[in-house]
């Protein structure tokens, strides 16, 4: 059963994307081949056989909304004509109502064959089909993948739609040079042989919801203390965004995935964390809905033939509430201090905070946590108090306190 997303892009005008993001994608070595790429001398893939509704990138004018480069398993550049594609999800509104075994089709938004070098670069024709992706906040979840005779690669990140109907991809540092390594699959019969170049062809891909993984525990925010008469504030209003990591596997065991970057989900209600006595370091934590998924494609003229090549499990909801948990305070040097009057307060809503490594507990169904990170805006804000009759000094983790990272209270 289908929850389709929205129709196939057409080609209207051409669209100016706001921002450059470098991603190396590096590719599972045991597949079998399972796309169109460059023949064994290395030459271009048809792009008039792939894809047929979109133009190439290179046909495109205007800044790549991502772009990188595609490796080997061995370290080497991917032969020249590897076909890449910048797939849109449907919201996680839709994602969230599928019923396990309910599919959705994928929406692609640009294409792309490797250069010389393994290098690509990925625009959007027409930004009104991902606006229609978009949820609520004009977030839109974004997929990259890269497929060559070794296998597959891919990439997850967000992009906002602007006031003026155009992408603009989101944290783009943090997605800058990300070297990506596909799962390798240990079990050979565990992909269908029937199919050898699921691009030939094609242009129908999708997922299959396989499994829903509710309340799952995930950090928000973090503080720390290293004194007394410290109280912390934490709260998420509607309207916040959380970026959570994707997990991928080629053959979806337990155990084989990695965290190939991240999905954003938008807050639909407030939870505050309460003033509170701070002592040590503090966790806030909330609780998240994830769906593992089922990639395939299939020929257009033979759609029986649905290969499925990896799986993902990514964030789909937020299901609110919250909770504390504790964690050790870190170390920091004195240049990251400053006076804490008595009385005195600090808000942190402008800077995004650092990224909690494991912040999604995972590893009871996939073998791995994944990160979690809330990017400090007016939606989702920080306060530490120093309700103390003695001055203290607040301190930032990666730097002076207004600095991004984590607020720290210590004498």
């Amino acid at each position: 059963m289908f929850r389709d997303s929205p129709t196939f892009p057409s080609r209207l005008g051409d669209v100016a994307l706001a921002a450059t993001l470098g991603t190396a994608l590096a590719f599972g070595a045991t597949l079998p081949p399972t796309a169109v790429a460059a023949d064994s001398g290395g030459s271009a893939a048809a792009a008039d056989e792939w894809l047929t509704e979109i133009p190439l990138s290179s046909e495109l004018p205007g800044e790549p909304l991502i772009s990188g480069s595609v490796e080997a398993t061995t370290g080497t550049a991917a032969d020249e004509g590897n076909p890449v594609v910048l797939w849109g999800w449907p919201s996680n509104d839709v994602l969230a109502e599928l019923a396990d075994g309910e599919s959705v089709h994928l929406t692609p938004l640009g294409k792309a064959l490797t250069n010389d070098d393994g290098g690509f670069e990925l625009r959007v024709e027409d930004s009104a089909v991902a606006e229609r992706l978009a949820d609520d906040g004009g977030n839109v979840n974004l997929e990259v993948q890269a497929w060559s005779p070794e296998g597959v690669a891919s990439y997850s990140f967000s992009s906002d739609v602007t006031t003026a109907g155009e992408l603009k991809a989101d944290n783009v540092e943090e997605v800058t040079d990300v070297d990506l390594v596909t799962e390798k699959v240990a079990d050979a019969s565990a992909i269908p042989g029937d199919v050898t170049a699921i691009f030939n062809k094609t242009d129908v891909c999708g997922a299959t919801k396989k499994a829903t993984y509710p309340d799952v525990d995930t950090v928000v925010g973090r503080m720390y203390s290293k004194t007394t008469g410290i109280r912390s504030y934490f709260s998420l209003k509607s309207g916040a965004e959380t970026k959570i990591g994707v997990g991928v596997s080629v053959s979806g065991k337990y155990g084989t995935f990695d965290q190939q970057g991240t999905s954003t989900v938008t807050l639909d209600d407030t939870f505050t964390w309460g003033k509170r006595a701070l002592s040590g370091g503090v966790q806030f934590r909330t609780d998240f809905t994830y769906g593992r998924f089922a990639h395939w494609c299939y020929p257009v003229s033979s759609p029986s033939l649905k290969s499925i090549y990896k799986y993902s499990v990514k964030p789909i909801r937020w299901d609110g509430g919250g909770s504390y948990a504790s964690e050790a305070a870190p170390s920091v040097g004195s240049g990251n201090c400053r006076a804490f009057a008595p009385g005195g307060s600090q808000e942190r809503k402008t800077t995004k905070a650092t990224t909690a490594t494991t912040g999604a507990k995972l590893s009871g169904v996939i073998g791995i946590n994944l990160s979690s990170q809330v990017g400090y805006t007016s939606d989702a804000v920080a306060r530490i108090y120093n309700d103390g009759s003695v001055q203290r000094r607040i301190c930032g983790t990666n730097g002076v306190p207004t600095s991004p990272g984590r607020y720290l209270a210590q004498n």
